[in-house]
């Protein structure tokens, strides 16, 4: 279960949220379903609900190390400063291939648990013809700035272009 919210809650779990409207799943009957092609859910997301089943409050020495990240975060970019940073340590993965690489999502996650705006800023398509881009990140509330810097790498690399035209 991850660090409560600013009002204080815990965050609610990931098996309630894979559940909707109809409720919290039950991760250990979704592996059943998936095995037999029937669940409606990634084995990555059944996989986060079982490790979360299993895991506790995050520990205080977890929670100094977030605060003081997001401090240096925070004095690095502060109003007008804007940080350049790959969405993904490779090129578009192959379908499923993240499953083998779980720890990958920490490119973007670590922003999301910070709480700082982040925008995906597409740079075009690779020799490979797959999809290029950044993560443009700001200091709290300065969301403006990663979109305005988005606009312009937009305009100086042409942007999103369909991977299927290559």
């Amino acid at each position: 279960m991850g660090a409560p919210g600013t009002d204080g809650k815990p965050p609610r779990a990931f098996a309630e949220l894979m559940g909707g409207a109809s409720g919290r799943v039950w991760p250990i009957w979704e592996v059943a379903k998936w095995i037999l092609g029937r669940s409606s859910h990634t084995m990555a997301a059944i996989g986060l609900a079982l490790i979360e089943m299993r895991q506790g409050p995050p520990s205080r020495f977890i929670l100094q190390q977030k605060q003081d990240l997001q401090a240096q975060l925070e004095e690095l970019l502060g109003t007008d400063g804007v940080l350049l940073y790959p969405t993904h340590p490779h090129i578009a993965p192959k379908h499923h291939h993240p499953l083998f690489t779980p720890f990958n999502f920490a490119y973007t996650g670590i922003f999301n648990i910070l709480g700082l705006p982040v925008t995906q800023a597409p740079l075009g398509l690779s020799r490979e013809g797959l999809p290029l881009g950044l993560q443009l990140v700001a200091g709290k509330r300065q969301d403006h700035l990663t979109l305005a810097v988005a606009r312009h790498l937009e305009r100086a690399f042409g942007g999103w272009r369909d991977p299927g035209s290559a």
